[in-house]
């Protein structure tokens, strides 16, 4: 039909589309992203509790990690962003080490592990965000310094402004005209737990009162986790979408900003020029051993070869680790507009590269030469898998930051520790070490280069295949090694593979790991030729009959 006012129809039907419920403010954009971040937040703080509320972690997390992964694309879909490829690589990144926890069951790989996970986030919120730069081929190693303080910082604080200001709560609820609904509110919150406490102690002061109270029988300990844990992830993520989702990259600061020093050709003659002639001092003493061999070494220290290349390799490793950050802040601090300085470091930083090679060459022969005596462990991998990962870095930085192209150096610098982290997931580390380990007890060797069972059932479910194969199967290994060790050995996999342990472990598929199933599985399958050779226990002493006279 045809309006009688079509200036006045047309008037109150902008109205009503544009300013939205009656007496309700209009929510901006920023507010709506905002509350879509704290319903995500919310979701799988909720989802945390299930997932990831028993230790240790294992399928939980994966599936945590990808419902993570499910919330974040669909945010950024929400607020009309579209996802790079640099952002899912990181994003998959993250979820692929989240996978690795489910996969492998050694201690440190397990950390490490979740250390990447956690950069892949800080490079997915950078990348998402744009703060302090777009991406990683644009870091450098400060600016991925201040993405991760700032990400952390985000995620610490982030929900408290998301909660108050961002979300614009205020507008989410249409208020009466009067303002009843908001006083009898405010009210309940004030009156409910005044109300709830005098109800408590008067049921506690009067059996006949309390009688008509029922109140359930709750532990508090279990309630409180049961709200620690989904608050907790809930804050965190919130945060983490806070910064990925909401900040504004003209507010961040320029990557530019000068340093309040800087250095001169004096400055850079008198540090690297002495680092170079203690590094130079140190190679020469090095050629020595290097050549001269255990009689040049026992001769001028009175230590064996094996004491000698135990002594040395870690405080090797900790001069390359230190070399880094000397060199990288000192290229900082140099003047763009500094030629002078700036080739003068070049030539310095080079020769300390170098001559940290020969240092490096020398902890990988001391290393080669602590295995032959000792035999590999965990840490000794992990150690030379570290000296690996820094030669490469130092070998990035001659290829970029000497030569005047510092902003691909980040990118190489996380690329290759991935890189190396992946491989040693790929390697089995704890499966590798008892397989060495074994390997030498079958080949005769004794004392301490020998296999070490008690050594190898302390690891971590990748190794207890093989060691109850060679326990219950007779081979050479365990044949080698002393019936105290075998014993030992048998007691400590019953103790950490089966029993009570074994049921906690397999109570709930949260904590499913792919090592910890085939530990678990090997143990029940020769659980009886393991008691067999498990050593007594007092009680089984106790219980044991007298010898006849």
């Amino acid at each position: 039909m045809h309006h009688p006012y079509p200036d006045a129809g047309s008037t109150a039907a902008t109205f009503a589309a544009t300013a939205g419920p009656v007496g309700s403010a209009a929510t901006s954009t920023r507010g709506l992203t905002a509350r879509r971040v704290l319903l995500g937040a919310v979701l799988l703080g909720i989802l945390a509790d299930p997932l990831l509320r028993n230790e240790p972690w294992g399928l939980g997390l994966l599936v945590w990690m990808v419902a993570f992964a499910i919330v974040a694309i669909t945010l950024v879909r929400q607020s009309a962003r579209t996802l790079s490829a640099e952002s899912i690589t990181w994003l998959v990144a993250a979820v692929l080490f989240a996978a690795c926890l489910a996969w492998r069951d050694t201690g440190p790989l397990q950390f490490f592990d979740v250390v990447a996970m956690l950069t892949a986030l800080v490079l997915l919120a950078m990348s998402l965000s744009a703060v302090p730069v777009p991406g990683l081929a644009f870091a450098r190693v400060r600016d991925l310094i201040r993405a991760a303080f700032g990400t952390g910082l985000d995620v610490a604080t982030g929900a408290i402004p998301l909660v108050l200001r961002d979300a614009e709560l205020h507008t989410a609820v249409r208020p009466s005209s009067d303002g009843s609904v908001r006083r009898i509110l405010r009210a309940l919150v004030i009156a409910a737990p005044i109300l709830i406490v005098f109800t408590l102690l008067l049921t506690r002061a009067d059996p006949v009162f309390g009688s008509f109270f029922a109140f359930p029988d709750v532990q508090l300990d279990v309630v409180l986790s049961h709200i620690f844990i989904p608050g907790f992830f809930a804050w965190v993520v919130a945060g983490w979408l806070r910064r990925s989702l909401m900040a504004h990259p003209d507010r961040a600061d320029s990557s530019n900003t000068p340093f309040p020093l800087a250095l001169n050709t004096t400055d850079l003659t008198l540090a690297l020029g002495a680092l170079n002639v203690l590094f130079a001092a140190f190679v020469i003493t090095q050629i020595g051993w290097l050549f001269g061999g255990e009689a040049l070494v026992l001769r001028t220290t009175g230590l064996s070869y094996a004491e000698y290349a135990r002594r040395g390799f870690f405080e090797l490793m900790g001069v390359a680790a230190l070399l880094l950050p000397v060199l990288l802040v000192a290229q900082a601090l140099i003047p763009a507009s500094d030629s002078r300085t700036h080739r003068l470091y070049r030539i310095l930083a080079l020769s300390l590269v170098v001559l940290l090679g020969v240092m490096m060459l020398s902890a990988a022969v001391r290393m080669r030469l602590y295995v032959q005596y000792y035999g590999i462990s965990t840490d000794r991998l992990f150690a030379s898998a570290a000296m690996i990962w820094l030669a490469i870095v130092f070998l990035w930085l001659a290829l970029t930051v000497l030569r005047l192209r510092p902003r691909t150096f980040a990118a190489g610098f996380l690329v290759s520790g991935f890189a190396v982290l992946l491989t040693l997931n790929v390697l089995n580390p704890d499966a590798l070490v008892a397989r060495s380990n074994l390997a030498r007890g079958a080949a005769g060797r004794t004392g301490p280069g020998g296999a070490d069972l008690r050594y190898v059932a302390t690891l971590g479910g990748d190794a207890v295949p093989a060691l109850v194969s060679a326990l219950t199967g007779r081979g050479a290994a365990a044949g080698a090694a002393a019936p105290d060790d075998r014993c030992a050995a048998a007691s400590m996999l019953l103790g950490r593979w089966a029993g009570e342990r074994r049921e906690r472990m397999s109570r709930t598929w949260t904590q499913w790991n792919a090592a910890r199933s085939r530990a678990i599985q090997a143990v029940r399958d020769h659980e009886a030729g393991l008691r067999q050779l498990a050593c007594p226990t007092p009680a089984d002493k106790a219980s044991a009959p007298a010898a006849s006279p």
